[in-house]
């Protein structure tokens, strides 16, 4: 049986666009199923867990075919949010209820795929997929990835004693002027990378990944004095590049094929 590949992006997102387009190039266009988080609140949900705790669902999405969970192969779960516009003229409180509730039965139909889907709701529990800076960084550092020094103190006396002696002491370590989109990245996807500083950092992004349990993640990189270090991570990347594309798309067609095996 072909299993399809599930894409849940907004339609802003120009990344998650050209990974569908390219898929439906390789697999054909009734083998990718793009889906607007927008309407799935709008959606038929029959969704039923058994005694043994195994989720089943089929959702129909207005004008479209109904998507079965045992029908994909693999997803890209790329959710920032999850509007409720049938609640629009409720209640902020009915508003609110209604926004937990689509967010547990998402988080529900996304963890029943396991590891088909990226990421792996059974492992991160929540629909959008978030990285704390303390786990990323305790992550990369691990794996040998040159990390940015950050200050963090509850005592406005001790940030400016820290500020002070920043000045007088430049450290190379520290956070160069900038934010970090404005220096390289490396892409992890799965066993494979791409960017800039893939030949430098690759391997160890690709370790601080799976130590992360995500397979996708973008690693952003600034320069300073001593060279590059490691400023922030980002599990929904922007795949902007034709090679970041190609990248994500191997990755969900790997992840399909094992499914079908």
């Amino acid at each position: 049986m072909s299993m399809s590949i599930l894409i849940l992006a907004h339609a802003t997102d120009w990344g998650a666009e050209s990974v569908a387009s390219c898929l439906a190039q390789r697999r054909g266009p009734h083998a990718v199923r793009l889906v607007r988080p927008e309407l799935l609140s709008l959606a038929s949900w029959s969704h039923r867990v058994d005694a043994h705790g195994r989720a089943s669902t089929r959702l129909v999405v207005p004008k479209m075919e109904p998507i079965d969970d045992h029908e994909v192969g693999a997803g890209l779960n790329r959710i920032r949010y999850l509007p409720v516009p049938r609640f629009h003229r409720s209640s902020a409180k009915d508003r609110d209820y209604a926004g937990i509730e689509l967010q547990a039965l998402v988080a529900s139909w996304l963890a029943q795929f396991g590891s088909r889907v990226v990421h792996a709701v059974r492992r991160h529990a929540i629909v959008t997929p978030t990285l704390p800076l303390q786990q990323w960084a305790a992550a990369a550092a691990a794996c040998g990835l040159p990390v940015a020094t950050r200050t963090f103190s509850t005592s406005p006396r001790a940030l400016r004693l820290g500020s002070a002696s920043a000045r007088r002491e430049p450290d190379d370590r520290a956070v160069p002027d900038g934010d970090h989109h404005s220096g390289s990245t490396v892409l992890v996807a799965g066993d494979r990378t791409g960017g800039e500083l893939a030949a430098t950092f690759g391997q160890r992004c690709a370790r601080a990944a799976r130590l992360l349990g995500l397979p996708l993640l973008e690693f952003s990189f600034a320069r300073c004095a001593s060279g590059a270090v490691i400023t922030g991570v980002d599990p929904l990347p922007s795949l902007n590049e034709p090679w970041a594309v190609t990248l994500t798309a191997d990755l969900l067609e790997s992840i399909a094929t094992q499914s079908r095996s």
